[in-house]
């Protein structure tokens, strides 16, 4: 086997065809790889992939039609299987020769990856699973081709055949798709005639272990297809050879039954078994927090879709597979065509399909189908698209809501000029069964007692000494607090400082935490953005980290430095620190650029959120930057400050009841962030993949071509 391995393997590059592969091949994948993920700057290999695919359709006959065709047509295959070597050894030495061209052209996209990983991508592992699918989808074709190569003498013939069965089996699926209106028994046997489409879940990134047997389903039984060619081959014409023919006609047919029904049997094993997510956002996993929360769940509930288990959302699909395989979550699939006024018997809501009726005894909550995907406008295309995925996120609400019917009430202070909430953190509060209200103290004499939690979101104007007085007495009976301290006053374009605020300060060191004069700058590389007082800190590992910790998880606009003094009373906890060369700026105006460090400025590290515990049993968390919690800071670090406002909410809830807290899973990106590419890389990168590696292999294939034909 390996001689017969060494001899193809070197026919290949001996002529200019195994050349010729490798360069078109490498030549449109470094044309898709330059123009989706350089130009472009999408972090995923799927799109480069998905392009090349039909070039693989076409390039593949070409590597394999000398193979077999060939040996038949100047009769050396009869050297060949006369040798004291099986025939089985003689097509998977054949075979491995093939597969092995074009693993070299594999490996060259295999760096792609990296590079885009240098360039802020983070989805390698979602990468290479998608590179793994276009492998095995690759080495299928090569083993359909050879198979047609054996089949006539005529290279020609075995490039037109080999085409025709590539492309039908590629298009298989669109075509199943225009016959049958839904999936039946007969569509799932004729799903094992779809080459492409196991092929969607590893560029999908998704580990999917059916897709993989699948493909070696393919493999072996086309190299047994061709065993038996070359064996009908190997005799003459006789009485014994029709029994064998009749024999091993037998034998292929069994061998395809086997196979399909094989294929047939392992799509009903349920996919939390067979796939595994490698996304970078892990949209298809349940999340740590999420099941957390489903172990510790103690109602018996049952999920109902408004959908055929076939018709399903396939995302929504893969999501309700988990939460199904928990003992006291069922999943119930509700075909509307036999029951269409189901959801009417539970709510007068018209209820789109996929959408979700949870139900726990004598409870419901309706999760529409409109909310499980976000959409954000595109600024290109003028039209909407899907940003994020919340389908576990709105589950999980849902069934937090219909154990507890009553909402955690949270207060956000108003009267002093402090900053309103985003709409994202408060859109995740709602999701996560909170109830938000304001509060103007002047107007009540004491913070109500169904006060969970208070909000005192960066006032501009100083609080009265009788509103200070009020929250400190909310906080010695136990209440919590968030606190926001505000660096500018947006309406005068001035720089507010704390020493101008003596009751807001008064109350801050009450607690023993200090708020600095002035904007926190930077000067080291990857603590800030553009501007060196719009900060990217680092997020300290705590109980308020979850997601979010570490650099470059957050963007903090104007920020002011926070301390703390220890004491017994309390104990302390920092959440968000600058790097060691931060600068504190003061004198500034409003309208002043002037950031840039010099002699004077406080230097060192400095924390930007504090966390306190006090002995009354109250939390207080201050972070200093008024702008942490607003829409446009958020959109810049794909909503991780609104996850760090709903995980300290969450946090501080919890401490007002030890027993449970509520439960907010956001929203997972459908995409992580574009890259961005300088114009010399996409040159040098452009030219290495589309140009060098290509017009090198060509070169070489010529040249060794020319010699050989001088010989």
């Amino acid at each position: 086997m390996i001689a017969i391995f060494k001899r193809d393997f070197k026919s290949l590059f001996t002529n200019v065809i195994g050349w010729i592969f490798i360069s078109v091949l490498c030549a449109f994948f470094g044309l898709y790889f330059l123009l989706y993920n350089l130009i472009n700057g999408m972090p995923y290999l799927s799109y480069a992939l998905s392009g090349i695919a039909p070039i693989v359709i076409i390039v593949t006959p070409i590597l394999c039609m000398r193979v077999f065709s060939e040996e038949r047509k100047n009769r050396t295959d009869q050297l060949i299987f006369t040798a004291p070597v099986s025939p089985l050894q003689i097509i998977i030495g054949k075979f491995l020769a093939v597969a092995c061209t074009f693993t070299i052209a594999v490996v060259f996209m295999a760096f792609s990856p990296i590079v885009l990983e240098v360039y802020g991508a983070s989805a390698l592992g979602q990468n290479y699973v998608a590179l793994l699918g276009f492998y095995l989808f690759g080495l299928a074709c090569i083993a359909i081709a050879l198979f047609v190569s054996t089949l006539t003498r005529s290279q020609i013939i075995s490039v037109i055949l080999s085409f025709v069965i590539l492309f039908v089996g590629y298009m298989m699926d669109g075509i199943l798709g225009l016959i049958f209106t839904e999936e039946n028994f007969l569509t799932k046997i004729l799903d094992f005639l779809c080459i492409s489409k196991p092929y969607q879940n590893f560029l999908n990134g998704i580990f999917d272990i059916k897709a993989l047997i699948y493909y070696v389903l393919i493999i072996v039984l086309v190299i047994f297809f061709i065993y038996c060619v070359i064996q009908k081959r190997r005799w003459t014409m006789s009485k014994q050879v029709l029994t064998r023919s009749l024999s091993r006609g037998a034998s292929i047919v069994l061998a395809i039954a086997i196979a399909v029904f094989a294929n047939l049997g392992i799509s009903y094993i349920p996919d939390k078994y067979m796939e595994f997510d490698a996304t970078a956002t892990g949209i298809y996993t349940v999340s740590k927090q999420g099941k957390e929360f489903l172990e510790s769940y103690d109602r018996e509930a049952t999920i109902y879709v408004l959908a055929s288990e076939s018709e399903c959302d396939e995302n929504l699909k893969k999501t309700l597979d988990e939460f199904d395989s928990y003992d006291k979550i069922s999943v119930e699939y509700v075909d509307l065509a036999e029951n269409p006024m189901f959801a009417s018997s539970y709510t007068s809501e018209n209820l789109s399909a996929n959408s979700l009726i949870i139900v726990s005894g004598d409870n419901y909550k309706t999760v529409s189908y409109d909310n499980i995907y976000e959409q954000s406008m595109n600024q290109q295309s003028y039209s909407y698209e899907v940003t994020s995925y919340d389908g576990e996120g709105q589950i999980i609400s849902a069934l937090e809501r219909v154990v507890n019917n009553n909402d955690a009430v949270i207060y956000t202070l108003t009267g002093h000029g402090e900053q309103e909430l985003g709409s994202n953190a408060t859109t995740s509060l709602t999701k996560g069964n909170y109830k938000l209200q304001s509060l103007n103290l002047l107007e009540n004499d004491t913070i109500p007692d169904d006060c969970r939690l208070l909000v005192v979101n960066a006032p501009s104007k100083d609080l009265s000494k009788d509103d200070a007085a009020k929250i400190s007495e909310y906080t010695s009976r136990g209440g919590n607090v968030i606190f926001n301290i505000a660096n500018v006053d947006d309406t005068a374009r001035a720089i507010v400082s704390i020493d101008d605020m003596p009751n807001y300060k008064g109350l801050l060191d009450s607690y023993g935490i200090s708020v600095k004069t002035g904007v926190v700058c930077e000067n080291t590389s990857g603590y800030f953005y553009k501007q060196n007082f719009a900060l990217l800190p680092e997020v300290l590992e705590s109980d308020v980290s979850t997601g979010v910790e570490g650099k470059q998880s957050i963007l903090l606009y104007s920020a002011t430095a926070l301390s703390y003094v220890e004491n017994n009373n309390a104990t302390f906890t920092p959440l968000i620190q600058t790097s060691d060369s931060a600068y504190i700026k003061t004198g500034l105006d409003g309208n002043s650029n002037s950031t840039e460090k010099t002699d004077g400025d406080e230097t060192g590290k400095f924390y930007l959120g504090i966390e306190e515990t006090t002995s009354q049993g109250s939390g207080i968390v201050v972070y200093g930057c008024q702008y942490l919690f607003n829409d446009e800071m958020d959109s810049y670090v794909a909503k991780h400050n609104s996850q760090l406002f709903v995980n300290t909410v969450n946090a501080m809830v919890k401490t007002n009841d030890n027993s449970t807290s509520n439960v907010v899973i956001p929203a997972k990106q459908v995409k992580v962030d574009s890259i961005m590419v300088t114009g010399a890389a996409l040159v040098i990168y452009g030219i290495i993949w589309g140009l060098l590696i290509p017009l090198a292999c060509l070169v070489t294939g010529i040249v060794i071509w020319a010699i050989r034909r001088k010989k």
